[in-house]
């Protein structure tokens, strides 16, 4: 009888230390490697376009992007759960805007713009609520933007420059920053989908592939 006792609080403590270690197992904690590709939706920067080129004669705005690259790494795991990772940021955004007007000459004017956004940061995530399939975090970045843009039109005139938007104020570079929320969902041990939502790259939605190591 003392030893079935022995035997089943035996049984007992190392069913309550698997489940221990099982719940350790986190998609999300010190040492994990995620990288995830997404795009990012609505880009409201090329909205921005929209508007305005809206009084030309006529305009047609297209576009890629922002597509979004990330890496995240586990740094940390504080005692009650939580870890805190940190990583970098690339991404790449292409609009074009085919136009027509009658401003500056008696003629039809028609050209083309181009505007290129090429993104590289750093950010750290938070990640406050993880299972072993679910990782649920929010995020900060910073970093810088580099601008290019150029204009060609049947007048026979090329000009190339960088700027930030249509209103053409000289600037080689400018100050990146995010803020999102996000979460992540894997179907297997490293190969899941994500979605933030905040402010990234012009698009307050994104969302993409998760790889992780």
């Amino acid at each position: 009888m003392k030893n079935q006792i022995i035997l089943t609080l035996t049984t007992i403590i190392l069913l309550l230390s698997s489940a221990a270690k099982a719940q350790e197992n986190t998609a999300f904690e010190k040492g994990t490697i995620v990288a995830t590709v997404g795009y990012g939706f609505p880009d409201l920067y090329r909205n921005s376009l929209r508007v305005a080129y809206k009084s030309y004669r006529t305009s047609k705005v297209t576009g890629f992007g922002p597509i979004i690259l990330k890496g995240d790494y586990g740094i940390v795991k504080f005692k009650w759960g939580h870890s805190v990772g940190a990583g970098i940021v690339l991404g790449y955004s292409s609009s074009h805007v085919d136009f027509s007007d009658t401003k500056y000459t008696t003629s039809v004017y028609v050209g083309e713009a181009v505007y290129r956004t090429i993104t590289i940061g750093a950010r750290g995530s938070y990640h406050f609520f993880t299972k072993e399939k679910l990782d649920c975090y929010v995020s900060l970045g910073a970093g810088f933007n580099i601008n290019s843009y150029i204009e060609t039109s049947n007048a026979g005139v090329s000009y190339v420059g960088s700027y930030y938007g249509p209103t053409r104020i000289a600037s080689r570079s400018q100050l990146y920053e995010s803020a999102t929320v996000g979460i992540r969902y894997y179907f297997t041990k490293n190969i899941g989908v994500y979605s933030e939502v905040g402010w990234d790259m012009s698009a307050p939605i994104q969302a993409g592939v998760a790889l992780k190591f």
